[in-house]
């Protein structure tokens, strides 16, 4: 079985007893993710768990562990012949991470993005967590930006525009995360978005000083973290950034849309992510509309109908089945 066939995976060295786990967890790494070469302080036990997800586009690997490094050289590149772009969110602790003569110091919120074709390092001095997406290098280059980088791409949560987008990354990521499979491609395709927003940035198809797309960021960022209160809408948006009302229409309609369309279409896409959970099967479709700012269930399904070609009703029946026939 290789990882492209695998959904959802958890490991952990708790599994086996101390003396096989670095055996073990570079085993495992290796046949659900990429194949490295993983090192720890002389007598040092290694303490690590890896959950595999697959989301539909890319698959994502999160990764929890006490200090520890991992290398990836030019022998396990010949062994393993798997093609990806990697695109790293940390989520706790501090790695260092090297590729060519680049090499960077990352924190939570930071980006990292390699060549996974390329020899390269990690190092992680305390206990972290770290989120791995593994985007096939064809659909990197379709969808996100033409990679002809000789060394690793650090972006920077703290520094400036792009700032934004690693904070929009982690939200996305953690509402990912929690999802069923079947409802996670929605989340894939934001991601990718954001990520070419990012690369954008890095490679100068976007200045990173337009006072437009730092305002479209921060706006989307904001969107975000606010989705699910009532008050919500262009007015409220307006007054918590600083803009005027026609500055923040001005800054949505360069992407063909209006503020009220796009908060509406991502209330839309986090009710299909809750109609898809089981979790929430005890709540009727009325009621998960209303969670997302839908006060008028026939206006809900019409809407939700018109977004994704199928009443709330059909989207929560097929995941349903969906369950059943993974024997859930």
């Amino acid at each position: 079985m290789t990882a492209r066939s695998l959904t959802d995976v958890s490991i952990s060295t708790h599994a086996v007893s101390r003396s096989e786990r670095v055996h073990f967890w570079r085993e495992q790494v290796g046949q659900l993710l990429i194949d490295v070469e993983c090192q720890r302080e002389p007598g040092q036990e290694l303490d690590a768990s890896l959950r595999y997800q697959d989301f539909g586009l890319f698959r994502m690997a999160t990764i929890e562990a006490n200090a520890h490094s991992v290398v990836r050289s030019g022998h396990s590149i010949r062994h393993d012949g798997r093609d990806s772009i990697f695109a790293c969110l940390m989520l706790q602790g501090r790695g260092f991470s090297h590729q060519g003569v680049d090499c960077a110091l990352h924190v939570p919120g930071d980006v990292v993005l390699y060549d996974t074709a390329q020899p390269y390092g990690h190092g992680f001095p305390e206990q972290m967590a770290m989120a791995v997406l593994d985007i096939p290098r064809q659909l990197f280059q379709q969808q996100v930006g033409r990679w002809q980088e000789r060394g690793l791409v650090k972006i920077d949560h703290s520094v400036g525009i792009a700032g934004w987008g690693p904070q929009v990354v982690r939200q996305l990521l953690t509402v990912g995360a929690l999802v069923q499979a079947g409802a996670r491609e929605h989340q894939a395709s934001q991601l990718l978005e954001w990520l070419h927003s990012l690369w954008s940035v890095h490679s100068g198809q976007m200045q990173a000083g337009k006072s437009t797309l730092c305002s479209l960021w921060r706006a989307k960022a904001y969107i975000e973290q606010h989705l699910a209160e009532d008050e919500l809408d262009g007015e409220h948006i307006s007054r918590a950034l600083r803009l005027s009302a026609r500055q923040l229409a001005r800054i949505f309609a360069q992407e063909g849309l209006s503020v009220s369309r796009y908060l509406w279409g991502r209330r839309l896409e986090r009710c299909r992510i809750d109609l898809q959970d089981p979790a929430l099967r005890h709540l009727s479709v009325s009621e998960l509309g209303f969670r997302w700012g839908f006060n008028h269930s026939a206006h809900f399904c019409r809407s939700y109908k018109q977004r994704f070609g199928e009443t709330p009703s059909q989207t929560r029946q097929r995941g349903m089945l969906s369950l059943q026939g993974d024997g859930l």
